[in-house]
């Protein structure tokens, strides 16, 4: 029985699992990009170099990882098993290094998040160069994105999110509060006069933001309860600034983050309206998956974040 056992054991270790964590991180690599060629630009080698890597892996394991075309790779089942065991080992490697090297004096390592399209650029990307500059040891990679990620799976330290609550299992840093506005311009409002109750919004031209929470459903708070108005209008667009055009020129209602029209709203170009209506329930918040006290890249980040953000109140 113990000569099975260190025979066993001799298989594992001398196993390209266990013995070339480059290969492993180039597969991983490989399922979430998709493409050999890509995986090459984007680590600085060869494409060859990441098939030889990819082949030789299949045959130490003994199973095919990817099925493969003329135009695209398809991750077999055991390339499936295999790339969640790896992401849990890499993520485990990963916190150790990031522990280890908060035993220096500066943060080091590569901080990874990603934050919402507009707020992002608007509060927190002229604010990044700043970060690097009071720790040169310290490297970023930010996604500029609305699409909601797992954190897990997209290895990402933080996420910045603008929402009602926070999902059980994250853990939550409130960043800000995320003030909201309904507003129209002068003109409109001359022409077809100002909403009195939630329910008359659904006789205007409401101008519509897509992809957020609130679409074509406006919250509204009403007795401290929120509820919901159902609206319609001639525009849509994805992209917040893009309905704050149309907005500005009389065209009809919008409902917006009030730091996208304080500007306006000062100048006159753009009136509250329905000011008593408004739900304050959201805020901006910075989710992790956990919190280390040892970790000093991920106590940085947070209070970066929270500079970002220090003026939005």
């Amino acid at each position: 029985m113990a000569n099975n056992f260190e025979l066993t054991e001799s298989r594992l270790v001398q196993s390209a699992m266990f013995k070339d964590l480059t290969s492993l991180r180039i597969f991983v690599r490989t399922v979430e990009i998709g493409n050999f060629s890509e995986v090459a630009r984007r680590i600085n080698v060869t494409p060859a170099m990441v098939s030889k890597r990819i082949a030789a892996l299949e045959q130490d394991i003994g199973q095919r990882l990817f099925n493969r075309d003329t135009r695209r790779l398809m991750v077999t089942e055991a390339g499936e098993r295999l790339y969640d065991h790896c992401m849990r080992a890499l993520i485990e490697l990963d916190q150790a290094a990031e522990e280890l090297s908060s035993m220096q004096d500066q943060p080091s390592g590569c901080l990874r998040m990603t934050v919402p399209t507009m707020l992002g650029r608007e509060f927190i990307a002229p604010k990044l160069p700043l970060l690097l500059k009071e720790n040169p040891k310290l490297t970023l990679d930010v996604s500029f994105s609305m699409t909601k990620v797992n954190l897990f799976e997209a290895r990402l330290d933080l996420a910045v999110r603008i929402a009602d609550s926070v999902e059980p299992g994250l853990i939550a840093v409130k960043l800000a509060p995320y003030r909201r506005i309904f507003c129209a311009t002068p003109t409109y409002l001359s022409i077809h006069g100002e909403p009195q109750e939630p329910s008359d919004l659904m006789a205007h031209n409401c101008l519509v933001t897509s992809g957020s929470t609130m679409d074509t459903r406006w919250p509204v708070s009403i007795d401290g309860q929120i509820s919901y108005v159902h609206v319609k209008g001639n525009f849509v667009a994805d992209h917040g600034q893009a309905v704050r055009y149309f907005c500005l020129e009389s065209i009809g209602v919008m409902m917006c983050p009030r730091w996208m029209v304080e500007e306006d709203l000062a100048q006159g170009r753009l009136v509250e309206i329905l000011s008593n209506f408004v739900p304050q329930n959201r805020a901006v918040y910075a989710i992790l998956l956990n919190r280390s006290n040892e970790s000093a890249k991920l106590k940085v980040g947070i209070d970066f974040l929270k500079r970002c953000f220090s003026e939005m109140q």
